[in-house]
């Protein structure tokens, strides 16, 4: 009995403490976002009004009020604007504050966190998403250029518009097209299928590469020859290195379209079929 009641003891003692709180912000005048998270899910959707309207979830965990104490204090969220543009970066002791703003983190934290961002903006905004681990990142409706970056988690993006790259590591890449890209736009994952798909009528330059999935398209093709690349000089020798992409034309050509994973499938859909 008493093994078991210290037992419990030691488990009381080690229960984690969640500080949970909700805020919203409105900021006009935005035509460029950009979210840095680290932890925690970004969805944005396009609305008809001219703010940009964000709801802030955020959690803060430890094992005792100390450590909670300390997240508090390190733990915040930046805000920068300049002009047009603004930036809501989740800020602490891992950012080098470097040109970069790399993040690099040492051993055991003694706490944890999570910024979960519900964003409602005006459809033509550009935008800038980036998180780390836990995470997903939606977009529905928006018409901007995009950059969208994630490492553990998936991407998905429906009925989008405008051109830009949808990267993650850890995840698939599910992207659905409002209208076809006007400009180059790369998908890659490491571990995750790209499942991307066009109105009809699509005309672009496409350049494909997996290493364990299959390449599979509705749209008819045609062939197109891949650029020879540059040699190397090593040891009075010349060295041609292959990327082993595949290229095919769809339509007429257009912009480059490419798409880049390793453990997973590249689809290339018709949306209308």
């Amino acid at each position: 009995m008493r093994a078991i009641l210290a037992m419990l003891a030691a488990a009381t003692a080690f229960a984690q403490i969640d500080d949970r709180s909700t805020e919203h912000k409105s900021y006009a005048g935005v035509h460029e976002l950009v979210i840095d998270n680290i932890r925690g899910d970004i969805e944005v959707t396009a609305s008809t009004g001219a703010s940009v309207e964000v709801e802030i979830g955020k959690t803060l965990s430890a094992r005792s009020q100390d450590r909670l104490a300390i997240a508090k204090k390190e733990i915040s969220l930046a805000e920068r604007r300049e002009g047009g543009l603004l930036e809501l970066m989740v800020d602490g002791p891992f950012r080098c504050h470097c040109s970069d703003n790399s993040i690099n983190f040492h051993g055991d934290q003694l706490y944890s966190f999570n910024y979960r961002f519900k964003i409602s903006v005006p459809k033509n905004i550009s935008l800038d998403l980036r998180t780390v681990n836990s995470s997903d990142i939606r977009v529905q409706g928006t018409a901007g250029d995009f950059r969208i970056s994630n490492v553990n988690g998936g991407i998905e993006m429906r009925d989008v518009e405008g051109s830009g790259s949808v990267h993650t590591v850890n995840g698939g890449v599910k992207v659905t097209f409002a209208r076809n890209p006007a400009g180059a736009t790369s998908f890659k994952s490491v571990n995750g299928t790209l499942d991307v798909a066009f109105p009809a009528g699509l005309n672009a330059d496409v350049r494909m590469k997996t290493m364990n999935g299959g390449m599979y398209t509705d749209f008819p093709v045609s062939a197109v020859p891949v650029a020879a690349s540059q040699p190397e000089h090593r040891d009075g020798k010349l060295l041609w290195r292959s990327n082993r992409m595949t290229a095919v034309r769809i339509g007429s050509g257009g912009p480059e379209l490419s798409f880049e994973t390793l453990n997973g499938e590249v689809l290339i859909r018709n949306r209308e079929k």
